[in-house]
């Protein structure tokens, strides 16, 4: 028995705008399972951004961040913070992760070792605002013992 076709084709002209909303050409990606679908099979690799299904790579150009941190959990005891991805993975906060993108004046955490950002959704924002602490050298999220500097 035969096996029917690929229901869809992964589309092509993928663009992330500097909001972080995705687009196919002028078109709005804003199906839930597809954006979470596209951004679980984004990889980063020396020539840019792809969706990868098998063996089909799809360039991605991104003028924003792909990612959203949909939670930001502080854990003070341990002197941690993670970022909860809308993809569904996690990501540690590290020292050089925190800053505003003087674009669009959002958060965003830098994600993917390096190679992505992810906005900061409201309640990350809020969770953000809770612990940041400012001195004479700038403003710091606070996890116990710990601080993460935040470029602003």
């Amino acid at each position: 028995m035969a096996m029917p076709g690929r229901l869809w084709t992964i589309p092509e002209g993928l663009l992330v705008r500097p909001d972080g909303s995705w687009r196919v050409g002028a078109l709005h990606v804003i199906h839930p399972p597809t954006l979470r679908y596209l951004k679980s099979h984004l990889a980063f690799e020396a020539g840019g951004a792809f969706v990868v299904d098998g063996a089909q790579r799809i360039p991605v150009e991104l003028d924003g961040p792909p990612f959203e941190v949909v939670s930001l959990v502080i854990d003070a005891a341990r002197g941690t913070a993670t970022a909860v991805l809308d993809d569904g993975s996690e990501e540690t906060v590290r020292e050089d992760s925190l800053g505003m993108d003087p674009r669009t004046g959002r958060f965003h955490c830098v994600v993917r070792n390096g190679r992505a950002k992810a906005v900061l959704s409201r309640p990350a924002h809020q969770t953000l605002l809770a612990h940041v602490e400012e001195d004479g050298e700038g403003f710091f999220l606070q996890a116990g013992a710990r601080r993460f500097p935040v470029r602003t």
